[in-house]
């Protein structure tokens, strides 16, 4: 169970990042969910992203990001936040202390994203690519971008997944 919330944590941390924009339409800032995402890592493929909430993302006035999810575990809603920095190269973004690099694209298509991850995350090097969209609507275009992006970038797309999107939930605050 462990390494299933590792991985979800991971993916969800890796879905979570922006490009900057002169256009507030092209801000990548909202509730996303991940509509396919495809990783390199030390888990087992069984234990993969079968089950993924939406994230919000929140763009502060300095550049960086803020990324939370919700998680349902043994019963208990938990709140999940990650900071992504703002680096000198644009679309690119640090996180957990520079141990790990994101990279936030935009796809030709309206509201959708390629976040594509590499680095250390506890302990384990990975290299995460997801798609991120503001609807759970399917868009072809969108994912034909994301499978060219990924093949570029070494996965092969027979291990893509696409996620059972959860209900977020409400943490109890003590």
């Amino acid at each position: 169970m462990k390494v299933l919330f590792l991985t979800l944590a991971l993916s969800l941390f890796s879905i979570l990042q922006a490009q900057e924009s002169s256009s507030s339409e092209e801000q990548f800032e909202g509730t996303y969910f991940v509509k396919a995402i495809v990783a390199h890592n030390e888990l087992p493929r069984k234990k993969k992203h079968k089950h993924i909430p939406p994230l919000t993302v929140t763009q502060f006035s300095d550049g960086n990001l803020e990324v939370k999810l919700t998680s349902n575990k043994h019963g208990r809603c938990k709140e999940i936040k990650f900071k992504l920095e703002k680096t000198n190269q644009p679309g690119i973004f640090s996180a957990d202390e520079g141990k790990r690099q994101v990279l936030i694209e935009k796809t030709s298509v309206k509201d959708h994203w390629i976040i594509f991850s590499e680095g250390e995350f506890y302990g384990r090097q990975i290299r995460i690519a997801d798609l991120l969209g503001l609807d759970l609507e399917e868009n072809a275009k969108a994912l034909e971008e994301y499978k060219k992006f990924v093949s570029l970038k070494g996965f092969k797309q027979e291990e893509i997944d696409f996620p059972i999107q959860l209900e977020a939930c409400t943490p109890e605050h003590d």
